[in-house]
């Protein structure tokens, strides 16, 4: 076995009927079409021609199947309310009685067919094998709750590379009109793009009950922590995860064994030459509590550093975040906080939280100098250095201070010579956010002026009052409309303050935001109902609950669809409802002229019926 510090080969699983359940293997051939020898060989499919999948039906996910390819049988078991039992096959010799059973089952004709040279590939263009990293499925697994073996039998890969660090697979891809070359063992393969997902992933692989907010945290997590060795054009959106493959042209096939060493044999680009990393590396594991700091009677600053003492193990940029799995007890609980501190700090870096919610208030009860927690990040793009303009303006509210000071204190300790405005809102003048910092910065830091209003101020307090308003904006800052403006706050205080920037003449483009808090919470007691979504320019359609986005149907169904924020403040996602009837949460980012024109925002809106998007 390799040493799991390289890139191994760690495990094969083949699906010899299509959608129906793996076999795991030691050793697999590899065809000269490039499939592997016995995977997809035999599928379903309709009286049309279509395929009878999980995609199309998830009533595959309570069929299981038990293939014995020496005895050239299968079983097959109803674990639906059929009650059909389960019945033993030669699917050499019993291919009418196999297709009967089947009929019975899902209560239409259904045949069994074969291709043993191809299989039955979803991309004939790449019909080879599926890879992914054990670290990757482990970290989807984290993300959900999810056991690795139940993340595996989701996704539907056929090779597993250990000794690597979550989505290592994304380096076996290039930028669009390239193949990366790599070996496994002798057997030399192509990587493609990354695997498009489809409803099957949200859905439980035993009951078929589908999870619908899987795709969108999918996507915003995917997006989170995207590292730095993917090429990030590729994903026109972030469902998608895995590589898809093919055999690359001077080759035949061979023979792939579990512990063959995984080896990148060249990785061009457009232009011929080796992928340049971005600054910002991926990392997972555990940092220790350094120390712990009260910022205000309801917000704390967690010191953290990395157990060795050294460093802490990864560069991130001013504005990034973190994700902090917290044990919960039952189980683990996973929330994104805001590094507050500068990048220009690397023997640590701080979270700044307040204590509100589950998460946020474990963190507030357990942690203590010493404690472990775990983390993986850097992630997210609201970011500022002082590179892209030499003047910009931070708006916070409350707790949303945190990215902005991560920013203000790395211009600050480069000496940033710009122009830096801090407008600043908070309930009362004991909930300022590093107040004595900020202080002690306007005295040093010339570049930085703070305007701080108070909502709820008190007699002794001598500053501004009320809430952020036009007025006290364009007083604040004059010269806004040709400024670069960063938000971040709660939901509805973002997208109150977004339409006041464009009253105030600031372009869309100069305006970067992060939300958070504030979404609707949808009544779960309410009976969810399937409603058909049409996608008119992509031909595509998707049936979805009455809870489900129309983005996150998109997505699920193949439509790219650009997204942002998902909390109805950025606009990214609009489109044009051209029949229906929707249901909407939040639509800070549309003008009354954009939704008298039939845009929604799809992150936003949910279906009420029948419903045609022009996407």
């Amino acid at each position: 076995m390799m040493s799991k510090r390289e890139p191994f080969l760690s495990r094969i699983l083949i699906f010899p009927i299509k959608s129906l359940d793996h076999l795991e293997l030691q050793q697999t051939r590899v065809l000269s079409s490039g499939a592997l020898e016995h995977d997809r060989t035999w599928a379903l499919f309709e009286e049309n021609g279509k395929f009878v999948n999980g995609k199309r039906y998830a009533a595959v996910h309570r069929l299981r199947s038990q293939i014995d390819m020496a005895a050239r049988a299968v079983t097959l078991r109803d674990e639906s309310e059929r009650g059909l039992g389960s019945q033993h096959f030669s699917i050499d010799d019993d291919v009418d009685p196999l297709e009967n059973w089947l009929c019975a089952y899902f209560g239409f004709p259904v045949s069994f067919r074969k291709n043993c040279d191809l299989g039955f590939p979803d991309d004939t263009d790449s019909p080879g094998p599926t890879i992914i990293s054990v670290a990757t499925l482990a970290e989807i697994g984290r993300w959900f709750g999810l056991p690795i073996d139940e993340v595996r039998r989701r996704f539907r890969t056929n090779i597993e590379i250990d000794g690597v660090p979550p989505f290592w697979e994304d380096r076996l891809f290039g930028a669009a009109g390239t193949t990366i070359r790599f070996r496994i063992g002798d057997v030399v393969f192509e990587g493609i793009n990354p695997c498009q997902r489809c409803v099957v992933p949200p859905r439980d692989p035993t009951t078929g009950e589908s999870d619908d907010t899987f795709v969108r945290r999918f996507t915003e997590l995917r997006a989170r922590t995207l590292p730095a060795w993917s090429t990030r054009e590729r994903f026109n959106h972030f469902y998608r995860v895995a590589i898809n493959t093919r055999l690359h042209s001077d080759h035949d096939g061979g023979i792939l064994r579990l512990g063959d060493r995984v080896e990148i044999i060249d990785i061009p680009s457009e232009s011929g030459h080796a992928r340049t990393p971005q600054t910002s590396d991926f990392w997972a594991g555990e940092l220790v509590v350094d120390t712990v700091r009260d910022e205000t009677a309801s917000v704390k600053t967690f010191r953290l550093r990395h157990p060795s003492e050294g460093d802490i193990p990864f560069h991130f940029k001013p504005g990034q975040f973190l994700t902090v799995s917290i044990d919960g007890g039952a189980e683990a609980v996973q929330r994104c906080y805001t590094i507050a501190s500068s990048p220009s700090d690397a023997g640590f870096c701080e979270i700044t939280v307040k204590r509100d919610g589950i998460g946020s208030a474990a963190l507030h009860d357990l942690l203590t100098p010493g404690s472990r927690l775990a983390v993986s990040g850097p992630m997210g793009r609201f970011t500022f250095d002082g590179e892209s303009a030499n003047e910009v303006v931070l708006i916070a509210g409350g707790v949303g201070i945190t990215p902005l000071m991560s920013k203000i204190r790395y211009l600050a300790s480069r000496n940033w010579n710009g122009r830096i405005d801090l407008v600043y809102s908070v309930k009362t003048q004991r909930d300022i956010i590093f107040r004595g910092e900020l202080a002690e910065f306007q005295r040093v830091f010339p570049a930085l002026k703070v305007h701080l209003t108070v909502t709820s101020a008190e007699d002794a307090w001598t500053g501004a009052r009320g809430r952020l308003t036009t007025d006290f904006i364009q007083s604040a800052v004059p010269d806004i409309a040709r400024r670069t403006v960063h938000i971040c706050g709660p939901t509805a205080m973002a997208g109150s303050v977004q339409q006041m920037l464009h009253q105030l003449g600031v372009e869309a483009s100069r305006i970067e935001i992060e939300a958070f808090g504030g979404k609707a919470d949808r009544n779960t007691a309410i009976e969810a109902v399937d409603y058909e979504v049409k996608f008119a320019r992509s031909g595509l359609e998707s049936i979805i609950s009455s809870r489900t986005t129309i983005l996150d149907a998109a997505l699920a169904a193949g439509v790219a669809l650009d997204h942002g924020c998902r909390a109805g403040v950025c606009g990214r996602c609009k489109a044009v409802l051209l029949d229906g009837d929707v249901m909407i949460d939040c639509d800070f980012a549309l003008t009354p002229e954009q939704k008298k024109a039939g845009l929604i925002l799809t992150c936003q809106a949910r279906p009420a019926g029948l419903v045609v998007v022009d996407a």
